[in-house]
């Protein structure tokens, strides 16, 4: 398997995790990608021009979930059980409904850094960056109402994965102090970052310091 993705990307890092929390290392070649470079293959692998890509032989997946839906497959044909969405039926459904919900936040933090990336200054929309940053409240404020705790060790599944990756993102690129609506989410941090194999050699280089990282 080859993964093509770039290291600040949260989506390819969840996938790198999820490898790790599955074994699966030694499986995996990555690939830098770049998204702005006209000349890079992988808006041949994946038309839409975007990370992660997973090429497994002849084929391309992508986005995320498609991606972790396969590395679950892979896992339960060998394992007969998931680490990345255990149980069966709703149980697996409402897991997948939660990643959504995290994925969304993550697609909305990144449209609020490419209005001030790519717009001009002047012709920025405010009640755009207002229009994404309430998704990411409204989300936070679900989150918040579950009051989750991380005792999953160093088997968490994906939402786990993915809840972890967007909250490093928005340290990383500062769309959203989440400390301010999640604040019980430090000490799930903590025990997330302590037992999570991969957790800390998939960080941004440049990311800001914290007790866990």
């Amino acid at each position: 398997m080859i993964l093509r993705t770039s290291p600040p990307s949260p989506f390819g890092r969840m996938v790198k995790i999820a490898i790790e929390v599955q074994n699966m290392a030694d499986q995996l070649t990555v690939q830098a990608a770049d998204t702005n470079d006209p000349n890079d293959n992988l808006r041949q692998q994946n038309p839409l021009g975007k990370i992660p890509i997973l090429l497994v032989g002849d084929d391309a997946l992508y986005d995320t979930r498609v991606i972790l839906d396969y590395l679950d497959e892979e896992y339960r044909a060998k394992h007969g059980n998931s680490v990345l969405f255990p149980g069966s039926g709703m149980d697996m459904f409402r897991l997948k409904t939660k990643l959504a919900r995290v994925i969304g936040m993550l697609d909305a933090g990144i449209l609020i850094v490419y209005e001030g990336r790519f717009r001009p200054e002047n012709m920025r929309v405010e009640s755009f960056v207002d229009y994404q940053r309430d998704k990411i409240l409204r989300s936070m404020a679900e989150i918040k109402s579950e009051n989750p705790t991380y005792t999953n060790g160093a088997t968490p599944n994906a939402v786990e994965i993915a809840l972890a990756c967007a909250l490093d993102h928005y340290d990383y690129r500062k769309q959203i102090n989440w400390r301010d609506h999640l604040p019980m989410m430090e000490a799930w941090m903590t025990d997330f970052a302590k037992s999570v194999p991969g957790y800390h050699a998939t960080l941004p280089e440049d990311i800001d310091p914290a007790p866990w990282r």
